[in-house]
């Protein structure tokens, strides 16, 4: 098991192909060759088909398989394939985990098996007609709202505002360790002061997706699935929807050239503006608890693009190259933002 790099795709595919054989007491094979996806930060994504008589059908089917970069967070996983499964069950798009493999059982690291969902995301849609823009904001208003009214009863994970934010802060306290930068501490300690007075919290609990924006969604025609669950946790509306604002507001770092992010530069506040005056026609906000957000969430942008850019993430294959697609001009934007906020 040591042996197996997890930047691998076709290693990692040929352990889960054993394990599947073991775990189901048939010949799995392989089907066509396993690919990596690019482009996250902070795990290593391999995309696997299997085929074999004795393998149930969804383990036939196309598969995602999740490497969590590092050991200690197998319980985070396993909370993460919880939610989807929890959110699967009340009829929610979200592809539920076939798999939780700890440490030891697959590889050295943390590993998720789960359905692969068809389709592109909402974002290479949207790049491929981006005269639909404003049809897939409205899109993922619908999605969003939908979300927010489930039942929370039942819900597998912590049921704390305080714990939704500890999850968005949580990039940040390594970063101010990691990167030994005072002006992330001396914001962080703010932060944490905005927390404890409760200006994030009120409004009731709903659940929030934590990183909910186009790149985390899958579309098929008139189909759409809400993928990557890490993040997830109740908290007040606000707290999702304050960072999918954001998110598109800045929507110009998922350009691919010069031209696309000269129109995103455009585009991204316009459909921000539209995402909330959408959301809003069916659900209130209320305006210092997403001016709280705002804050925590342009903080952990600052962070995470400073951790990016010193190389600190463990998934250095996934997000090769993000450093020069992501600014480090937008970090000061962030900063500023965040500053701004915090006071």
């Amino acid at each position: 098991m040591s042996a197996v790099d997890p930047r691998d795709p076709h290693a990692v595919a040929a352990a889960v192909q054993g394990w599947a054989s073991d775990r189901f007491g048939t010949v799995a094979s392989m089907v066509g060759a396993p690919t990596s996806v690019a482009g996250g930060f902070d795990s290593f994504i391999h995309l696997v088909e299997l085929r074999g008589e004795g393998l149930p059908a969804q383990w036939r089917a196309p598969l995602v398989v999740r490497v969590v970069p590092t050991a200690d967070r197998a319980a985070r996983a396993a909370g993460e394939a919880a939610v989807q499964g929890w959110c699967a069950d009340q009829g929610y798009p979200a592809p539920r985990v076939l798999a939780v493999l700890a440490p030891g059982e697959l590889l050295d690291l943390p590993v998720l098996v789960m359905e692969r969902v068809p389709g592109v995301t909402m974002l290479e849609a949207l790049k491929a007609k981006p005269w639909r823009a404003r049809s897939f904001v409205d899109r993922l208003v619908e999605l969003q709202l939908r979300l927010h009214e489930l039942p929370t009863s039942g819900w597998p994970g912590s049921a704390s505002a305080d714990s939704l934010a500890d999850i968005r802060l949580g990039l940040t306290r390594r970063a101010a360790v990691e990167l030994a930068d005072p002006a992330l501490s001396r914001a962080l300690e703010r932060a944490d002061a905005l927390v404890a007075s409760g200006a994030t919290s009120g409004g009731g609990l709903v659940v929030c997706h934590g990183d909910f924006h186009p790149l985390n969604v899958m579309v098929d025609g008139d189909a759409a699935a809400v993928i990557d669950w890490t993040d997830a946790g109740l908290g007040p509306r606000e707290a999702d929807v304050a960072r999918t604002v954001l998110l598109l507001k800045v929507a110009a770092v998922a350009a691919d050239g010069r031209l696309e992010r000269a129109a995103l530069n455009v585009a991204g506040p316009r459909l921000a503006h539209r995402y909330r005056r959408g959301y809003e026609r069916g659900a209130r906000l209320d305006e210092g608890r997403m001016a709280s957000w705002d804050a925590l969430h342009a903080l952990h942008g600052w962070a995470q693009i400073e951790m990016l850019h010193a190389g600190g993430f463990e998934a250095e294959s996934s997000s090769a190259g993000n450093e020069s697609r992501v600014p480090l001009e937008l970090a000061h934007w962030l900063r500023a933002r965040a500053e701004s906020s915090l006071g």
